[in-house]
């Protein structure tokens, strides 16, 4: 594996990413060691995971790994192999691609999002120590599961949507709608706290094993559950 031919594009010019270390190759004296602790280490892999499903799912034809080594905007000009080991680096992140932002963008534009319906919460994965900087982008949020019924006509076939995720806030689940179905989609969702499991155009899009877990709800800590993102369609030809 040579990691120096990584290249990315950019409006249509390719950018070479800078070269690191060969992954499959033996350690050498000469490698720059980087200090992590394990809880580091699980943020850069959370970013790396939500990287590829994201490039996988949406069909963006870009190497998720030139993403994770090339000098970004978002991280002041770092790379995201190293910034992600950093709370504050992760949360811009997790935030880009959980909202399909883009594949880069300004860090004060994600900060505002990270503030938006930021409040104390009950503790959990994303939680920070007590005592931090409340005023800081990476303060603690209150995470809840969301989710929507959507139906839309889309190349002759009316598609029944069921979308669930957990997000701070519903504006930010609609954006994620905005981002997969169009803006028609998003303005016409109701967003909802939980899951209607009474409804039966709701259950009956619901795979089994969600079901289950969304019946056992009230003993789940959903800010643990960052990243959770569920999405059912249902196509009826008309």
């Amino acid at each position: 594996m040579n990691t120096s031919s990584i290249s990315e594009s950019t409006s249509g010019m390719v950018v070479p990413v800078p070269a690191y270390e060969d992954p499959l190759r033996p350690d050498t004296p000469a490698d720059r060691p980087v200090p992590a602790t394990r809880r580091a280490l699980t943020r850069l892999v959370v970013v790396a995971a939500q990287v590829g499903a994201r490039f996988e799912r949406e069909g963006i034809d870009y190497d998720p790994v030139a993403w994770m080594l090339a000098p970004r905007q978002l991280f002041e000009g770092g790379a995201a192999l190293e910034a992600c080991l950093d709370r504050d680096g992760c949360l811009r992140a997790t935030v880009l691609h959980g909202l399909s932002i883009g594949l880069d963008a300004q860090p004060n534009a994600i900060d505002a999002l990270l503030c938006d319906g930021m409040e104390d919460g009950d503790g959990g994965f994303w939680d920070g120590e007590r005592g931090r900087d409340r005023s800081s982008p990476a303060r603690r949020r209150r995470l809840r599961l969301y989710s929507a019924m959507l139906v839309i006509a889309r190349g002759g076939e009316l598609v029944h949507i069921f979308h669930a995720s957990v997000a701070p806030t519903a504006s930010i689940v609609r954006e994620r709608i905005r981002s997969r179905f169009g803006s028609a989609a998003a303005d016409q969702a109701d967003i909802q706290i939980g899951v209607d499991l009474e409804c039966p155009a709701t259950s009956g899009l619901l795979p089994p094993a969600f079901r289950q877990m969304i019946e056992r709800g009230r003993r789940i800590r959903w800010s643990a559950m960052q990243g959770l993102d569920v999405t059912v369609e249902h196509r009826i030809p008309c």
